[in-house]
């Protein structure tokens, strides 16, 4: 017993092991207030192996990082590694598409253009292997938020009193987000960051290499808030909001949300299984 159990452990590390990848050339873009800051940026994935604050540790690590910012000053930046690619997606990625990292930046300056809050941009790093992209970083300025969405619209944990303020905010963040053709495939509690500012909420978007930039229709703004929450009490609420704000019905809008919403949970539901079957 003891044998097995030290088989699992060791199998359980090693699938968590960042492997080893060879690198003929590395790419890095920073952004023009931190060209100062570039020998400290280059350093920041050998850095990320043995420092900083764990954010997330998945498929993709996240860590937040202190440098020396231009002025001299200290500041706080968040390094997103994303997981190294399979070959064909590596050979794609340096050939024919630009990297989830590079991505990310260039959305975040065009958020940034739009008046959508998200997090300062950095830089992105690229490590490169035999025509194939291999390793790539995503670094903005870290973005400290103090209110836990997934509890509330996954989980229906209420976070205090004010949660129908909340949720109202939301509701009205994610419309200025579609009445400037902004669209996050992605949009769920884990991709946005909130916190208290005053007497209301302060709101930022991350994760920012599935974003699409062009005319939402109705239709479109009820699929992009399907991956928002589990609740329908929430959706209820977040929906209403929203449709008094783009000048829907409420009613026919919140059936539209909740249809999306079914729609979404059920191909997540087909995604799920058929990874479990591959994975046997």
């Amino acid at each position: 017993m003891r044998l097995e159990s030290r088989r699992r452990a060791r199998g359980h590390q090693l699938r968590h092991r960042r492997p080893v990848v060879p690198v003929t050339s590395v790419r890095v873009c920073v952004a023009e207030p931190y060209r100062d800051c570039r020998a400290q940026i280059e350093e920041l994935p050998e850095r990320l192996e043995r420092e900083g604050v764990t954010l997330h540790s998945g498929r993709n690590l996240i860590k937040r990082l202190g440098l020396a910012g231009p002025d001299g000053e200290p500041i706080e930046v968040v390094v997103k590694a994303f997981a190294v690619p399979a070959r064909v997606r590596g050979f794609v990625y340096e050939n024919l598409r630009r990297s989830k990292a590079r991505r990310c930046m260039i959305n975040a300056r065009r958020l940034m253009e739009l008046g959508i809050g998200t997090p300062e941009p950095v830089a992105c790093i690229e490590h490169e292997s035999y025509r194939c992209l291999r390793r790539s970083y995503y670094v903005c300025r870290y973005w400290p938020n103090d209110r836990d969405l997934t509890a509330l619209l996954y989980h229906g944990v209420p976070p205090g009193a004010d949660a129908p303020a909340l949720l109202e905010a939301l509701a009205q963040f994610t419309v200025a987000q579609h009445d400037r053709g902004v669209l996050h495939l992605d949009y769920n509690p884990g991709n946005i960051l909130v916190r208290s500012e005053g007497d209301g909420f302060e709101f930022a978007l991350v994760d920012l290499n599935r974003l699409r930039f062009r005319h939402l229709d109705i239709g479109d703004r009820a699929r992009g808030l399907a991956p928002l929450t589990t609740q329908n009490d929430c959706l209820r609420i977040i929906g209403r909001r929203y449709a008094g704000l783009c000048d829907a019905d409420p009613e026919r809008f919140c059936a539209r949300f909740e249809a999306a919403q079914r729609r979404f949970a059920a191909r997540r539901r087909r995604m799920k299984k058929a990874l479990a079957w591959l994975r046997r």
